[in-house]
């Protein structure tokens, strides 16, 4: 018999300047951060838990609570005949609805480079307390728990319960993982004693 067990996080990639600029906002403004995502905005119970693995470092550099998401309009196509009114609008709108404290970067220019070479984001997931995680989770223990074992080519990984207890066991924190609700569902984290 199978036993079902929900997505309660997510594993994503990110530059560590960028992962670094959402640790010291949190710390400073103590506001939800705007994580912009090439892909669709990853939909969590409230609450789940968001590992961000720092690229290029090749291990997990923080550890953030999932509080909501946000759809891009618009996302641009790589095509001639594209109208790029629409995604351009939409980067400042990001910009301005969520704020130079609350995105990656605090330059504007930075931004806009961002999103013109992602091509336009298509959406937002938003996260509050950002943890500077140690640095001891690789990428080869990131891989066993993920079961990947070939190269990566998604920005995130969706996470059962069982995987964000182990990332959470590696990183030395003590939880237990469940999820409350139907409707409003809710990640309840219980210390391990």
């Amino acid at each position: 018999m199978h036993s079902y067990e929900p997505f309660v996080g997510i594993w994503a990639k990110a530059e560590p300047r960028h992962v670094m600029t959402f640790i010291n906002n949190w710390e400073k403004f103590n506001e939800p951060q705007a994580f912009c995502v090439y892909d669709l905005p990853p939909m969590l119970p409230h609450g789940g838990l968001i590992f961000l693995h720092a690229i290029g470092q090749n291990r997990i550099m923080a550890w953030a609570k999932y509080v909501g998401y946000d759809y891009v309009r618009g996302w641009y196509e790589h095509d001639t005949k594209a109208d790029d009114s629409t995604w351009l609008s939409e980067r400042d709108r990001i910009w301005q609805n969520f704020t130079a404290k609350r995105l990656h970067t605090h330059d504007k220019n930075d931004f806009d480079i961002f999103w013109t070479a992602q091509m336009g984001v298509r959406g937002l997931f938003i996260m509050e307390a950002i943890t500077q995680a140690p640095g001891n989770v690789g990428w080869t223990q990131s891989m066993a728990i993920l079961h990947v074992h070939r190269p990566l080519g998604f920005s995130y990984r969706y996470l059962t319960a069982s995987q964000v207890e182990q990332f959470l066991q590696l990183l030395g924190v003590s939880l237990k993982v469940t999820v409350e609700g139907i409707n409003n569902p809710k990640v309840i984290l219980t210390p391990i004693a």
